[in-house]
């Protein structure tokens, strides 16, 4: 299935073979469309296909301190617009017992939490373990410059790293 563009966001499109395309309202994206023939026609409506489908590293941030709970910005590995899809937790120093937190838009637990505050870390047994972090904004697009910081609620109490990359869509 491929992912489409609309210029127009909250546009309805019908494609020759009757399918009904619907644009979201703010961010204009079309997904599920399913057929060759439906993405020539939503192209030849003006869409644009996101291609390839892209599911990259937009931010990475190697051993972060899972001992504070101060902010921590992650550093982007792309530019233009995005929607993060996942946030992967690895490489944990030690045993993350009880460090919890989330990911946001802005400093300070700012903004938007793209995953919650209670996010907890504690499956993060050991060095070789991974966790994938619950998403709290999964549809959501972000403008090109838009920062993501790291700030738990909840300090590991201890000295205690992990390494973080999210990954998701960059749209020109």
């Amino acid at each position: 299935m491929t992912l489409m563009l609309s210029p127009v966001p909250g546009r309805i499109y019908v494609v020759s073979s009757g399918a009904v395309y619907n644009s979201d309202q703010t961010t204009g994206i079309i997904v599920n469309v399913v057929t060759v023939q439906d993405v020539s026609d939503l192209i030849a409506a003006g869409c644009a296909m996101v291609n390839p489908p892209p599911t990259d590293l937009l931010f990475s941030l190697k051993a972060p301190n899972f001992n504070t709970t101060a902010d921590q910005l992650l550093v982007p590995n792309f530019s233009g617009r995005f929607r993060p899809k996942r946030f992967v937790v690895l490489n944990a120093s030690t045993s993350l017992t009880t460090a919890a937190g989330g990911f946001y838009t802005a400093a300070a637990k700012g903004g938007t939490a793209l995953v919650a505050a209670g996010q907890s870390y504690s499956a993060l047994t050991a060095a070789n373990l991974a966790l994938e972090c619950t998403l709290n904004a999964a549809a959501d697009w972000w403008a090109a410059g838009t920062p993501v910081y790291l700030s738990l609620t909840t300090a590991q109490g201890a000295a205690a790293t992990a390494d973080v990359y999210v990954y998701g869509d960059v749209y020109a």
